[in-house]
């Protein structure tokens, strides 16, 4: 059987999916979406389709029916790489064709991409988090809270939230008084967006005090993969805060291990992506759950748990898959290794990095052999370093 992987984005999470099917021999993959976007240009194992109509529900089946139709030797596979795109594979997955393969979570589960929903599935299992007060629409922000400013403050449903744009507007916000939290969440609700805003202890920590877990659990709702690592460097841009830019793989701990219970007593079925902080000397504190890869998920290429082998053994040949886990000591990273190195602390730790890197143990899906040699795309990633490494001077001095 030949397949057609359609990816449902054009960002690094969808060009790194395009990178494990490559790894097992399918390629090119395509990439659909609303934008053009470099990373997944002059690519030899991505081509990108643009098509307004991607706007819409009824525009996204009609699109994605024809461009299936333009290989009918080839079983059909459709990943989201937003969480956008997810949720609508979720909701749409009985108007394809019997035989379209969809890697998306069952409708039942969606409401699980509500950060509020998520927060009290977890309290329920025993699981840490940030303390949060949950602010409904009509609400307003108490005068005093459980915890002092500045805070986290953010909304529960980020596909509604991107759905009402205004100028400004971040991911995540870090209002220093209640007065700036009440101006931040009057401009939400003025741009439209009803859902619950959450306020949320901010627990002061570095980027390398983030944590990565990614697992994929099967059509009966089994964990069969995991993959858990240390973030040693996150974007800062207004939209996208808390991208993953470096990770370091290491062994699953005790957290991530009650995660993967509560997937499983739950009866989850494909892609979450868990998202922790770990404060110097206190435990981890899971932050929120994404349905999906993530958009880091190369990292799980790079240590050994490749995402679209997973999707392939499952759902396209029904196979009974062993746990697995990721590789540990793998150094992923996609802005250049030199950023990384030059915004962390630890010294011990660049050490192991940089012989991790002599090792061969350092992975960039922006250097990659699938692309050698194309000369676009070789330009393409030079200009991107040098705008990331603009981005991370400008951190450093904020």
């Amino acid at each position: 059987m030949e397949y057609l992987p359609i990816l449902l984005g054009g960002d690094l999470n969808c060009y790194s999916m395009a990178l494990a099917f490559y790894e097992v021999g399918i390629y090119p993959s395509v990439a659909l979406g609303q934008y053009r976007l470099g990373i997944t240009s002059w690519s030899r194992i991505v081509r990108q389709v643009i098509d307004p109509r991607m706007k819409t529900d009824a525009g996204r089946c009609e699109v994605i029916r024809e461009i299936a139709a333009r290989y009918p030797e080839k079983c059909p596979i459709l990943v989201g790489c937003t969480d956008e795109y997810c949720s609508f594979l979720s909701r749409e997955r009985a108007t394809f064709p019997e035989g379209y393969i969809i890697s998306a979570p069952r409708v039942e589960h969606a409401r699980l991409a509500d950060k509020a929903v998520f927060g009290e599935l977890c309290r329920s299992h025993g699981i840490k988090m940030p303390e949060t007060v949950v602010l409904h629409e009509g609400e307003t922000i108490p005068s005093e809270l459980p915890f002092g400013y500045p805070i986290v403050l953010k909304p529960s449903e980020s596909e509604a939230y991107w759905h009402h744009p205004f100028e400004g507007m971040k991911k995540v916000w870090f209002p220093a008084c209640c007065e700036e939290a009440c101006r931040i969440a009057e401009r939400m609700r003025g741009a439209g967006y009803g859902g619950t805003i959450l306020l949320q202890e901010r627990l002061r920590v570095r980027d390398s005090d983030n944590y990565v877990l990614t697992a994929y659990s099967d059509r009966t709702g089994r964990v069969v993969g995991a993959g858990f690592g240390r973030v040693l460097l996150e974007e800062h841009t207004p939209t996208g805060l808390g991208n993953h830019a470096a990770i370091l793989t290491m062994p699953l701990p005790p957290i991530a291990k009650k995660l993967l219970w509560l997937l499983e007593d739950i009866g989850y079925c494909g892609f979450s992506n868990f998202d922790f902080l770990k404060p110097q000397d206190d435990d981890y504190h899971v932050l929120e759950v994404n349905l999906r890869q993530g958009r880091s998920n190369h990292y799980l290429t790079a240590s050994g748990l490749n995402p679209a082998a997973m999707i392939l053994a499952d759902l396209a040949r029904g196979e009974a898959i062993p746990f697995r886990v990721n590789r540990p000591n793998v150094f992923w990273h996609s802005y250049p290794a030199r950023v990384v190195y030059s915004h962390l602390e630890d010294g011990a730790l660049v050490r192991q990095l940089k012989e991790l890197e002599s090792r061969g143990r350092a992975i960039s899906p922006m250097h990659t052999e699938a692309e050698k040699g194309r000369l676009f795309r070789s330009l393409y990633v030079r200009l991107h370093e040098a705008r990331m490494c603009k981005r991370a001077e400008q951190y450093e001095t904020e």
